[in-house]
């Protein structure tokens, strides 16, 4: 059939489409219109001759089916070693067959190549880490879900978060003027506390500009306030831009590398406008890979870096405590068994898994500091990651798959997570709604806030008796 009203190979680019996909609740009328969807083949074909290189089909070809990527997976464990969830497995036939068929393929394939890219993997490349022959199974996942997207097969939520990115330059509905309004409502509400509190906004030439989690502004703006205050106490000359502020990418959740291109050249345009000396992202995993890691090469800069130096908050934490721009009472301390989880996407995929120890050395007592197994570069995914947190289709799927975080969690025998990335703060903070294991989980903002030493001159003085 011809394509759908809500279901089809275009894009999201006007608030009226937003809007009338959002308004079908839970994708009801999408996924019907889906099951008629055609695949454009001669579309597909054309995809695979201009993107589909050496690369990926020398991987397809060299797999050598030797099944060691298999116990890396968390889908394959939790669902009790259902070998067809191992990730060999799961490529081979979806992307395998699209480029062995030369796009010759159905509807039937193509949303079962959705279900699998989506449903049965989080790009968290845990199994690439495990390949004798080096294949990164994260990049052909990801190649899969490009073409998902352009033939129109996608999950609803994913439609709706690359149109959110593509209308708003932002993962939700927050405009510049919502944005900015948030900023100052954050300080006016902590003016009793932290008096002279500032955000700054598009300040020129500052220290540090400062990127977000567009769910922050929007569910969370006390996140904002905490990264407000921990500046004010580090004296950091700081500021956020009031165009370019938003730092996730779910449209390379989505799939859509032209929407990623236009994401993080916003973000790379405030960058250019107020020329920071650097810029901090916040605690979210998949907004570092987006924007720092990936998005460089989106908008075709050859140095493969962004504008200026760009870091994951952790990074900026760790420095902050190591040279005592932050100051930790030692009796406020974390006495409680604890535990870490590490972000596929800036521990795994970008090397910060030290970084992030140091700061456990910080604010956790000697003693109480317990590393999941496997840990670090070897940690196994939240279990929500790749936008499958957000996925109503698949919830169930996620569900069972977390199963693997919950017993690393409960060997641990610790009772607070720190999660300092959104995904898995989400992921952990669905895992004990569901399996209901006796745990708390936090970000590391409001950790530090709470044990940090603040100067006299930032404390609120005392109005003197007339």
């Amino acid at each position: 059939m011809p394509e759908g009203i809500l279901c089809n190979r275009t894009p999201i680019n006007t608030k009226e489409q937003l809007d009338a996909v959002l308004a079908d609740k839970g994708g009801k009328q999408y996924y019907q219109e889906m099951e008629h969807l055609d695949v454009d083949v001669e579309k597909l074909q054309k995809t695979l001759q201009d993107t589909c290189k050496s690369r990926i089909r020398t991987w397809l070809e060299m797999c050598a089916h030797c099944g060691l990527c298999a116990d890396s997976c968390f889908f394959y464990l939790a669902n009790k070693k259902d070998p067809t969830q191992v990730p060999s497995y799961k490529i081979i036939t979806t992307l395998g067959k699209i480029i062995e068929k030369n796009g010759n393929v159905d509807t039937a394939h193509m949303i079962k190549c959705m279900d699998t890219a989506w449903g049965k993997c989080t790009c968290c490349n845990r199994c690439g880490s495990f390949c004798p022959y080096g294949i990164d199974m994260g990049v052909m996942f990801s190649y899969l879900r490009g073409l998902c997207f352009s033939q129109g097969f996608v999950p609803w939520e994913m439609k709706i978060g690359s149109g959110m990115h593509r209308v708003f330059r932002a993962q939700m509905d927050v405009t510049p003027e919502d944005w900015v309004e948030t900023c100052e409502w954050m300080v006016e509400e902590q003016q009793d506390e932290w008096p002279g509190l500032e955000i700054p906004v598009d300040k020129e030439g500052a220290d540090i500009l400062y990127t977000v989690n567009a769910r922050e502004p929007k569910h969370y703006p006390e996140d904002i306030a905490e990264a407000a205050i921990l500046f004010h106490i580090a004296g950091e000359n700081w500021t956020v831009p009031s165009i370019g502020w938003e730092q996730t990418s779910l449209t390379m959740f989505a799939g859509d590398w032209e929407g990623c291109k236009m994401q993080v050249q916003t973000v790379f345009d405030a960058i250019e406008r107020l020329k920071p000396k650097r810029v901090l992202g916040t605690e979210c995993g998949h907004a570092h890979r987006g924007t720092v890691v990936e998005g460089p090469y989106w908008v075709g800069r050859e140095d493969g870096r962004p504008p200026v130096p760009y870091i994951h908050y952790v990074e900026w934490l760790a420095e902050a405590l190591r040279t005592g721009k932050i100051k930790i009472d030692p009796d406020k301390r974390i006495k409680v068994p604890v535990t870490l989880q590490d972000s596929c996407n800036y521990v795994r995929n970008h090397g910060l898994k030290d970084v992030t120890r140091e700061i456990m050395s910080y604010i956790v007592e000697p003693g109480y500091f317990i590393e999941m197994y496997p840990n670090k570069e070897y940690n196994f995914c939240c279990g929500g990651g790749g936008g499958l947190n957000g996925i109503g289709r698949y919830r169930q799927w996620r569900n069972t798959g977390m199963k693997v975080k919950r017993d690393q969690i409960i060997a641990t025998g610790a009772k607070l997570v720190i999660a300092p990335c959104h995904n898995c703060w989400d992921a952990i903070r669905d895992l004990e709604e569901v399996y209901e294991i006796g745990i708390k989980w936090s970000f590391l903002k409001p950790l530090i806030i709470k044990m940090a030493i603040i100067p006299d001159h930032l404390k609120p003085q005392e109005e003197e008796e007339e």
